[in-house]
């Protein structure tokens, strides 16, 4: 066969060790849980891309491709996993390998098309917004989803680091290439990235990231694959640095009760559990509430790994699981999450949720000034 599939043949031992696996993570993996089909479930998106390696008829190739996104990158089979196995890289190589060959779905393959125009729009809300800038130690990433939906909300929390760290400078208008990285445009991603970095500026050594995704990207896969300068000396989620700075957050009247959710890439990814409770149980005067499933076993909201353009309803339903978790604790309860993209899919799913970033902003007082 004429496929190159060299980032998969590196993951030929993480496919045959899922492929003779009893399942034991099956339950963990939302996309499956919704979805109730075996081909889905962790074990089977592995079987595929292992497929993908062997001589499969040429038709089949895409349906097994697409196995690669059927997977938010939550990371919760690997809680399960006993051999600790890397499912989610390994399907985001076969992602890289399969657009490659062209036989990405098709909402991917326009995301990768359409980048540069959606690149322009982010830089015309940001600079609308007044959302960019450089000459600080301390850069502020509002997150693109932010900029461009929630403009005021992005202003505040620009003035909430500001008020946080003494000064800052916004970089609104380039994305760190996560969409790109998801969709498997390993070029586009590079490309992306120095674009990123040169926004940045000189001048920056701290990075103060308000959306979960993105302190992932910048934390843990610039550094992996040489991306991140030396002067970066710290990268951390809006989270970290208010809990550092907690003296100066003023408790707040709030009625109701109030839940946290641990989004994924905070969470697993980065193991962040207790800044945003920190920051919330300063501003509540009290702990906050607990969701059934918190922590490391905290459930996804299915807004990752380009799941909502990908298969749609899917995402849909693992949000729809995740709101049903929160009425649990009470119809009136109000939930928290560090990841802008939860916080849409939760909305959607008729749930009263908040950006940290927003707790916050409000906690030390602040307001977009600039309407």
């Amino acid at each position: 066969m004429n496929r190159r599939l060299p980032l998969l043949e590196g993951r030929a031992e993480a496919t045959n060790r899922c492929t003779y696996c009893p399942k034991l993570c099956r339950p963990a993996c939302p996309v499956s849980t919704v979805e109730g089909r075996e081909t889905v479930t962790p074990w089977g998106k592995m079987r595929a891309m292992d497929e993908l390696l062997r001589d499969i008829e040429p038709a089949e190739e895409a349906s097994r491709a697409a196995m690669a996104w059927a997977c938010t990158g939550c990371g919760r089979c690997r809680t399960l996993c006993l051999l600790d196995n890397p499912v989610a890289e390994t399907l985001w190589d076969g992602r890289a390998d399969a657009l490659a060959n062209r036989i990405a779905p098709e909402p991917v393959s326009r995301l990768v098309a359409g980048w540069e125009h959606h690149r322009a729009q982010l830089q015309a809300a940001a600079g609308d917004a007044g959302l960019t800038g450089s000459g600080s130690a301390v850069a502020v990433i509002p997150g693109c989803r932010a900029v461009r939906e929630d403009p005021s909300g992005a202003r505040r929390t620009l003035r909430s680091v500001e008020a946080l760290t003494g000064g800052c400078h916004a970089v609104g208008g380039e994305c760190c290439g996560a969409p790109l990285w998801d969709a498997g445009d390993r070029e586009g991603f590079f490309r992306q990235a120095e674009r990123f970095v040169a926004a940045v500026g000189p001048d920056a050594t701290e990075l103060v990231v308000s959306d979960a995704g993105c302190a992932w990207t910048l934390r843990t896969l610039y550094p992996q694959l040489g991306l991140a300068p030396e002067r970066w000396v710290r990268v951390e989620h809006l989270a970290e640095t208010a809990a550092r700075k907690l003296d100066r957050l003023r408790p707040m009247e709030v009625g109701g009760s109030v839940a946290v959710h641990d989004s994924c890439r905070l969470g697993r990814g980065l193991g962040v559990y207790d800044a945003p409770r920190a920051v919330m149980q300063r501003i509540l005067g009290r702990p906050a509430l607990e969701l059934p499933s918190s922590r490391d076993q905290s459930s996804c909201s299915g807004a990752g790994g380009l799941l909502p353009i990908t298969r749609p309803a899917t995402s849909r339903a693992i949000a729809a699981d995740l709101a049903a978790e929160v009425r649990e604790l009470g119809p009136e309860v109000a939930v928290v999450t560090s990841c802008t993209s939860s916080r849409s899919q939760l909305r959607k799913a008729g749930v009263r949720a908040d950006d940290l970033a927003d707790w916050i902003a409000r906690s030390l007082g602040v307001a977009d000034d600039a309407g």
